[in-house]
């Protein structure tokens, strides 16, 4: 029995074929990259995510038949909050407004005044990441467009579409929209009017794990896959990659180091939500919370580093930055990083917020500031899970994940900088392996979250690491200088 698990994520698409054992079988990947128009307009195609689902499953499908194999059934986990309004039949009319796209920074500003009402409704204070402000600025500076849309899609809802024909969104994205109130899981009438976005340019709400539809004849046809197939929204790929990371109960949290950062808690009950507090979001386990936080660029901020200090290297760059790293000591000889590349998030979704580097002298070297950069987005991180813990109470355990934490100079600066041991999977496909778990429970194949888990953890080892003592203190005085810095200029 063939599992594939489609995760869609901002630079690239990936098709994984798994068995019942959470053995990896077959492997596609698509890569992209959003287009930058600006510092503040960030887009895609659409078509660029469609015909990537297409040939991926259809290569998939090809793995399938030279093995013997077939699909019974598609868990798909995709980015959040990117927005594409598309016509009846589900083709998108423009390009996608990506989640880093902040030209929505101004109506959010002004919409401030209902944060109260916006908080205490959808789960966290507006901001302009969120769907639902992405689409309220559609409808205010793009009124054409937005009255021609049938639809106001996420990525998620745009692919289910071209899979099964069907309008609908699994409540881990609607949690993300500012629309969808957190209580009774329900599209929101006030926020609805608050926003001024009718309920009729919304997907239908399913929850997460739930069979979204089943493959059409059209996209058998297209890809060679069977018509019929049970197709699954796993969740966003944030819930995915806890929820493949083993986070199913309270008392521990994630850190994934991603294109932007993201930490993640767990809760089964709704904390208190007031202005400042984290994102609190559905999670990927029925019945449960995720109390999130984030910071928007993070192994991004470490691709403009290598791009712009490191692109006349010709070895293994990566090793290059981890060797001039470890030749800086704690604190970087003094240099110092806001990490700000596209704004700060949570908790104070400061759109005008930028990157600086402070300290920098004739003797500061390049690891240094290589150095920095990392200590600079570790502090950060650590800014925002105290924030997590102050709701959810301190974990008990974390782990750790994410395109960054492929380096161990970095998880070194990140437990100096928590305080705390971190753990580590060697197999790194944690969204993947969420959004496998959530069909094999779901689907009714495994029993529980639990038995899942440990399956599809069973072959894997586990690094650890330690917080170097002497090395907390110097940190601690750090991210309280970078704090001050950035009240200086912000507050």
């Amino acid at each position: 029995m063939g599992i594939l698990v489609l995760d869609v994520g901002t630079s690239s698409m990936r098709g994984v074929l798994f068995n019942e054992k959470a053995d990896l079988l077959c492997q596609v990947r698509s890569v992209y990259q959003p287009i930058f128009h600006s510092s503040i307009c960030v887009t895609q195609d659409p078509k660029i995510w469609k015909n990537a689902l297409f040939e991926i499953v259809h290569k998939v499908q090809n793995w399938c038949e030279m093995h013997e194999e077939t699909i019974e059934l598609i868990s798909l986990t995709a980015q959040r909050t990117s927005v594409i309004p598309v016509d009846r039949n589900g083709n998108s009319i423009a390009e996608a407004i990506m989640w880093q796209d902040k030209r929505n920074a101004t109506l959010c500003k002004n919409m401030q005044i209902y944060n109260g009402e916006i908080i205490r409704r959808s789960g966290t204070m507006i901001n302009p990441v969120f769907s639902g402000s992405k689409m309220a600025w559609i409808k205010r500076e793009k009124p054409e467009l937005y009255h021609q849309a049938y639809k106001l899609l996420v990525v998620a809802d745009y692919l289910f579409y071209q899979m099964t024909e069907q309008y609908k969104t699994d409540r881990t994205y609607a949690s993300r929209s500012h629309l969808m109130n957190l209580r009774s899981g329900e599209w929101d009438p006030q926020l609805l009017r608050i926003f001024q976005i009718e309920e009729s340019k919304l997907c239908e709400l399913i929850n997460p794990g739930e069979v979204l539809g089943y493959t059409t004849k059209t996209f058998a046809k297209a890809t060679g896959i069977k018509s019929g197939i049970p197709v699954y929204s796993a969740g966003g790929d944030q819930q995915c990659a806890a929820l493949g990371m083993g986070i199913c109960e309270e008392g521990e949290m994630e850190v994934t180091s991603g294109t932007g950062a993201f930490m993640i808690g767990m809760t089964k009950k709704l904390p208190p939500m007031f202005l400042g507090s984290p994102i609190i979001n559905y999670s990927a386990v029925r019945g449960t919370y995720i109390v999130e936080a984030s910071i928007l660029t993070c192994s991004a901020a470490f691709d403009w580093l290598c791009q712009n200090f490191y692109k006349d290297y010709t070895g293994n760059i990566y090793h290059k930055i981890d060797e001039e790293v470890r030749n800086s000591p704690p604190g970087a000889n003094g240099c110092m990083l806001l990490p700000f590349f596209q704004g700060r998030a949570t908790p104070l979704w400061n759109s005008k917020a930028t990157a600086s580097f402070t300290n920098v002298t004739l003797s500061t070297t390049r690891g240094d500031m290589a150095r920095a950069l990392l200590e600079g987005i570790a502090c950060e991180i650590r800014n925002n899970m105290d924030i997590i813990e102050g709701q959810i109470g301190r974990a008990k355990k974390i782990w750790i994940g994410g395109g960054l934490s492929k380096s161990r100079v970095f998880n070194q600066i990140q437990a100096d900088i928590y305080g705390r041991s971190l753990f580590q999977y060697s197999n790194e496909e944690s969204t993947m392996l969420g959004a496998w778990i959530s069909a094999m429970v779901y689907s009714g194949r495994i029993e529980n979250m639990k038995e899942a888990i440990y399956l599809s953890r069973a072959k894997d080892s586990v690094m650890k690491y330690v917080p170097v003592e002497e090395n907390i203190e110097i940190y601690t005085e750090i991210r309280k200088n970078m704090n001050q810095l950035y009240h200086k200029l912000y507050i």
